[in-house]
């Protein structure tokens, strides 16, 4: 009997745990779809998977709806939501496989896109059967472990559907691995493969029929579930990690960075406190007493509890993921940031400085003035300082003759503070800036307040300096944005493509697919900015000789191939014009493919079939000036 009671209260366990868990992976899909959103290189990987996350919501979100509803007329509609995800998920890994090849180097030659749309139109078809009943066989919901349906022959032939298409996915997720030729790359992409295969091992539970039923105790079915529904969680996780490097034009630690946070600060606190907040509920309602309060007050302490902690110990996984020099780097870069003076931060504490002198001498106006570029300049005023400023004159000239043990000087009617840089070995008498102040009062013979107004002129020129210092280096990282942009695009680039390699003049297909990418993104954007064209060797040499970024060389040199197609004479709106037109209209003005068609009177069909073969002639315009180049060099 107890042996009994035993196993009934692990199968409990084992049931609550596995209704957690697939809470937690909705929330976590949920949250990982939305953090897809954020990817700053939306290309077809990137929007396949963020499909497939969305199918992953609809499927482990049915689930949990379901593991908590009995009543068969709601629960039936439920399933038939993840029955809905189950149909498309073999047929966007099939697609999301081709995508994977293709970025190896290896594109469809239209087989792979063949096989890929009919198995589209095969998910639509059990999606159609599905929603009229014909897929699945009965619902039986009064037998344990879990509900389940009777097979049906349209059933079997979905199963045939789904294991052949992870057939040929799992084919192209090898190609493509062996496609990748060094140790990172190859690691990378055997994260990316390994996670997404692993992740399809969360869908043992969803496959429950009668032979599921009769073969695995009921211990044994909530345990295989739980332990595959964690596997899953951390499977798409590992799915996600790997696709970020797709996804974002930054480096690889920031990557982790961002992932690590988005995935504490949302799933996993998210998923921690339904599950807590769930047990509550069910011992709750086992021990027959209502624990409502508790729920709330473990809720509300579950979510402040991880947040702080997230907080203590996010910096000490930052050293895990960081050691040895990046650490130190890191520490000197967050330092800078710690110790920025802004612009605002200096007006703010001279501001202050200036007040507290006006309090000393009694006075109730003041202005300071710089000389950042050898030019006099108002930076910071204190009440009404027009009559000062006027004033101000010829100051300049009065303050180089003036000694420098003197702090106050008097000039029209003015009483002046200099601020003097004594750190400047050329020029001893250099100055910074001034203070001018009206109607003081000055505290002669009192050495306290002396040693108080020299203080807080020292601690003036020590902002002033540092503030143009931090100003001269922000300017030096303003002109090398441009060049850190490019080369964050290039890693990116980079990650899963030998970035050495050269470009095969030969393979047109490419050539035009890779054009038609930096056309749409020509005045900004990754497609244009990670481009495989930027290797072309003509691109090379002119950005060498301009010094100009690769990027905008790029673009002059696409824009002069589009220049090639213009016909002379002033523009017009026949034959001769319409391919020049086309590219104009399109990627240097930015119109839209509908206004366009207005604009030439075509229809829109017709003006796609003309944009291919416009792309065709600038791709071939390329390869032409490569050629060129190349044959210059022999």
């Amino acid at each position: 009997m107890n042996s009994i009671n035993s196993i009934n209260g692990l199968t409990a366990i084992f049931s609550a745990t596995s209704d957690v868990l697939t809470a937690g992976l909705a929330v976590t899909a949920f949250s990982l779809f939305l953090y897809s959103l954020t990817f700053e290189i939306r290309d077809r990987l990137t929007n396949i998977f963020s499909a497939i996350l969305f199918v992953l919501i609809l499927i482990f979100g049915a689930d949990a709806f379901g593991s908590i509803i009995t009543d068969e007329i709601v629960l039936l509609p439920i399933l038939k939501v993840h029955w809905i995800g189950l149909i498309f998920i073999p047929t966007l890994y099939f697609i999301f496989s081709d995508a994977l090849l293709a970025m190896t180097g290896k594109p469809s030659m239209g087989k792979r896109k063949i096989v890929g749309i009919f198995m589209l139109l095969i998910s639509a078809g059990l999606s159609v059967l599905l929603l009229r009943n014909e897929l699945l066989g009965d619902l039986v919901t009064d037998q344990a472990p879990a509900p389940f349906f009777h097979r049906t022959f349209v059933m079997n032939l979905y199963l045939a559907f789904f294991f052949v298409s992870i057939a040929f996915s799992i084919y192209n997720f090898f190609r493509a691995i062996k496609r990748t030729n060094s140790p990172t790359s190859k690691r990378r992409m055997i994260y990316l493969v390994g996670s997404a295969l692993g992740l399809l091992s969360g869908l043992f539970p969803y496959f429950i029929f009668e032979e599921s039923i009769g073969f695995f105790s009921s211990m044994t079915f909530w345990l295989l579930s739980s332990i595959l529904y964690l596997g899953s969680w951390a499977f798409i996780i590992g799915m996600t990690y790997a696709i970020s490097f797709f996804g974002f034009s930054i480096p690889d630690r920031e990557i982790k960075k961002r992932i690590l946070h988005w995935i504490f600060r949302g799933p996993l606190t998210a998923s921690l406190t339904l599950g807590i907040t769930t047990l509550i509920r069910r011992a709750g309602v086992m021990l027959g007493r209502d624990l409502a309060m508790l729920e709330i007050l473990a809720m509300v302490a579950t979510i402040v509890l991880f947040e702080h902690l997230y907080t203590l110990f996010f910096p000490k996984l930052e050293r895990i993921l960081f050691r040895g020099k990046d650490l130190e780097e890191l520490k000197r870069i967050h330092s800078l940031e710690e110790r920025l003076f802004t612009k605002n931060d200096f007006n703010q504490f001279a501001e202050i400085i200036l007040a507290n002198l006006c309090d000393r001498l009694r006075s109730i106006r003041a202005v300071l003035f710089l000389k950042p570029n050898g030019e006099l300049e108002t930076v910071v005023k204190l009440g009404d300082v027009d009559e000062i400023i006027t004033r101000a004159g010829k100051i300049e000239e009065v303050l180089d003759k003036e000694d420098d043990d003197k702090f106050f000087i008097h000039v029209n009617g003015l009483v002046l503070l200099p601020i003097k840089n004594p750190d400047d070995a050329k020029n001893a008498k250099k100055i910074l800036g001034f203070i001018a102040l009206d109607h003081i009062h000055e505290p002669r013979g009192d050495a306290e307040q002396n040693r108080a107004i020299h203080l807080m002129l020292r601690r003036l020129r020590t902002a002033i300096v540092d503030y143009q210092q931090q100003q001269k280096m922000l300017l030096s990282l303003d002109v090398l944005t441009p060049q850190m942009d490019e080369m964050q695009n290039l890693l990116a680039a980079g990650r899963f493509v030998d970035m050495n390699t050269e470009i095969n003049l030969k393979n047109e297909d490419l050539l035009n697919k890779w054009t038609k990418d930096a056309l749409s993104h020509l005045w900004g954007g990754p497609k244009l900015s990670s481009n495989i064209l930027l290797q072309l060797n003509i691109v090379q040499k002119k950005a060498d000789e301009s010094g100009e970024t690769l990027t905008k060389t790029l673009r002059e040199i696409l824009q002069s191939a589009i220049n090639s197609l213009r016909p002379q004479g002033e523009r017009q709106y026949t034959n001769d014009w319409l391919l020049y037109n086309i590219l104009d209209f399109k990627f240097n003005e930015n119109m839209k493919m509908r206004d366009i068609a207005k604009r030439l009177s075509l229809s829109e069909a017709d003006l796609y079939r003309k944009q291919r073969i416009a792309i065709t002639l600038v791709a071939k315009k390329l390869i032409e000036i490569e050629s060129l180049y190349l044959q210059g060099l022999q």
